[in-house]
């Protein structure tokens, strides 16, 4: 069962519609919701009741339970833990200066290169030092690392002082799949799902062209919901607005309003080159004699990121 949506939402009448199909969520996600919400409720210092029924409120968990819902259920467990922990990191980030986000993010590379040594000093370090612990302890796949190091990228990004200054949208892009969680995203899905496990190095090389245009599509989709929420911050604390709709803008001369119908329809272009591209990497997997069977899942879970992301941004009230 699909959980209920936000009310209409204002994009309804400018978005086309998606040629991919609704997804479906995680058979278990009431319990893994349920779960990691309460965990994160009770441990996160929050700097208010506010703030605290606001994150509940937007049902983050969803965007996990969507993109990852044939995953063994204790991994899409950690995994939610592990992304909304990153949305909260976020959110620290916003109001702190870049000294302080660059000592915290210090000590986690620290935590993540010596984990049996390490001793937590703070909250987020306790937070961050139980969950890597966890992760690290699933056994049988060579993820892991991958996703922990794919997540303090993600962190990482923030103690860039150059990533505010990028006024091309492809390298936008480009220095926004980490900042968005694309990598771990793709780490992710062959962690969660047992039949993806055994995926190869080539495989996975065949299947980056989709993860590409899946990044690319989460992104700027992620932008156009997120707009007016980011400009009204940015008109608050007076920092630069960065989000693809005004770089879009910008670099073809048109208004807000022409760019968030631009980056929809790039979003929707975005889906028939996938669909394109996903018929090559078949036809190549096929020819190359690799495990086709494996190849149309991780096909599957690729295009399941962007639906699911998609299905996330339309039920949620946090960009409301």
């Amino acid at each position: 069962m699909i959980p209920k949506q936000a009310p209409e939402h204002p994009l309804r009448a400018i978005a086309p519609l998606s040629i991919f199909p609704e997804p479906s969520i995680h058979p278990d996600h009431k319990e893994i919701d349920r779960e990691v919400i309460d965990y994160l409720v009770r441990t996160w210092e929050w700097p208010s009741e506010k703030h605290k029924r606001g994150f509940v409120s937007w049902k983050l968990s969803d965007v996990v339970l969507f993109m990852f819902s044939t995953g063994d259920t204790y991994r899409v467990k950690l995994a939610c833990e592990l992304l909304l922990l990153g949305f909260l990191m976020d959110d620290w980030f916003d109001h702190h200066t870049l000294s302080q986000i660059t000592a915290v993010v210090s000590r986690l590379d620290t935590l993540l290169a010596s984990p049996a040594t390490f001793t937590p000093r703070s909250n987020i370090e306790q937070m961050h030092f139980s969950l890597f612990t966890r992760i690290l302890a699933v056994a049988n796949t060579p993820y892991e690392p991958a996703i922990l190091s794919t997540y303090m990228s993600m962190l990482s990004c923030h103690c860039d002082a150059a990533r505010d200054t990028t006024t091309s949208l492809r390298k936008y892009l480009a220095s926004r799949e980490a900042d968005v969680g694309m990598p771990i995203c793709v780490e992710l899905l062959y962690w969660t799902d047992s039949s993806l496990a055994s995926t190869t190095p080539s495989e996975r090389a065949v299947l980056r062209g989709l993860d590409r245009v899946a990044s690319d599509h989460v992104s700027i989709l992620n932008d156009v919901f997120s707009f007016e929420r980011e400009w009204a911050a940015s008109a608050d604390d007076g920092a630069p607005l960065v989000n693809g709709v005004c770089i879009l803008a910008n670099e073809v001369g048109v208004e807000v309003g022409a760019a968030k119908l631009l980056c929809l329809a790039l979003v929707r272009a975005w889906e028939v080159e996938f669909r394109r591209r996903a018929k090559e990497v078949l036809a190549l997997a096929k020819a190359e004699g690799m495990d086709l069977v494996r190849m149309e899942r991780a096909v599957k879970g690729v295009e399941r990121r962007m639906s699911g992301a998609e299905a996330f941004s339309w039920r949620t009230r946090r960009y409301l």
